[in-house]
């Protein structure tokens, strides 16, 4: 079975991508996921080709290839259409059953309606995890990756540029080349002064998603991507608020304890409990600063941050 034929959530990562730009019509295109188009507060009865919705908006204008297959979304690497400013953009479709573990655990579901304040029907429906309730849900989980990604990437994260949000799909910036993606960091090798250079730019991604009331929550080699030199930081539908959230410490600090010991096979040094103690009594002193545009509308500009102190 080659890495076309396999189950999606079996495909190795970027494989699909390996020596893909070879012309569209030469290419057996991949079969979309047809699931719910939907938004939070309007909810769509219909499905449709998320990919095709995508396009008729203006935003694509071929798939080149499928890059990453999971239970929860799908990534295409797709030639961005003129107007974006781009050679390519990443479409991420999500599947219906994203968050499905993160929505059944206390630790995630802990505050988040406060997140996007459904109304009382809604609470209801969601509550009683009805069909509405679900696709509710569902068009939470897709418009918080939006929301988070527009306002870590204009506060300075080193996360990709939502470009457009359309049902269950979003357009964001492509990290890679025709050739593939971006290596994730997970295998990679790293000098002491590479890794020491990224623990720190980790740890400066960290602080600046907790200056903006937001902790990552499954952060791992896994969905951290090295291109050019540049980290970047994927994955953002499970954040957790740790302003509602009350296990938002024990959160920072499992995502910390990863990246420490993710960094220490190269010889780089830190103590995962005192690193999340200190952030965290910097946090409640609101001493982190760094902070990006509202969550409610567009911001001025892309802000700095600087390395934890």
């Amino acid at each position: 079975m080659n890495a076309y034929e396999q189950a999606p959530e079996e495909m190795p990562y970027g494989e699909h991508c390996r020596g893909a730009g070879r012309p569209a019509k030469a290419r057996r295109r991949d079969e979309a996921w047809g699931g719910e188009d939907v938004e939070f507060g309007q909810v769509a009865d219909g499905g449709g080709d998320p990919l095709q919705a995508i396009a008729d908006a203006g935003y694509i204008t071929d798939v080149v290839c499928r890059v990453k297959s999971g239970k929860e979304a799908t990534v295409y690497c797709c030639r961005a259409h003129p107007v974006t400013g781009r050679e390519l953009v990443a479409a991420k479709i999500y599947a219906s059953d994203i968050g499905a573990h993160y929505r059944t655990s206390a630790l995630y579901a802990n505050g988040r309606d406060r997140m996007h304040k459904p109304d009382v029907r809604a609470q209801r429906a969601i509550r009683a995890r009805s069909r509405f309730g679900r696709r509710l849900v569902f068009a939470d989980w897709i418009r918080q990756e939006y929301a988070n990604l527009y306002v870590l990437h204009r506060a300075g994260a080193d996360v990709p540029e939502p470009i457009h949000q359309s049902g269950s799909g979003i357009v964001m910036d492509y990290v890679g080349d025709t050739m593939g993606p971006a290596p994730m960091l997970v295998g990679a090798r790293f000098s002491l002064d590479e890794a020491h250079r990224l623990f720190e730019e980790v740890m400066r991604n960290i602080r600046l998603f907790l200056a903006n009331d937001v902790i990552h929550g499954d952060l791992s080699p896994y969905n951290m991507l090295l291109w050019d030199g540049r980290l970047v930081i994927i994955d953002l539908p499970q954040m957790v608020d740790a302003r509602w959230n009350g296990e938002a410490l024990t959160v920072l600090r499992r995502d910390i304890e990863t990246v420490v010991e993710f960094f220490a096979r190269f010889g780089v040094r830190a103590s995962a409990a005192k690193l999340a103690l200190d952030l965290w009594r910097h946090y409640q002193r609101a001493e982190l600063g760094c902070r990006g545009t509202s969550r409610s509308g567009p911001g001025s500009g892309r802000l700095g941050c600087g390395a934890p102190g």
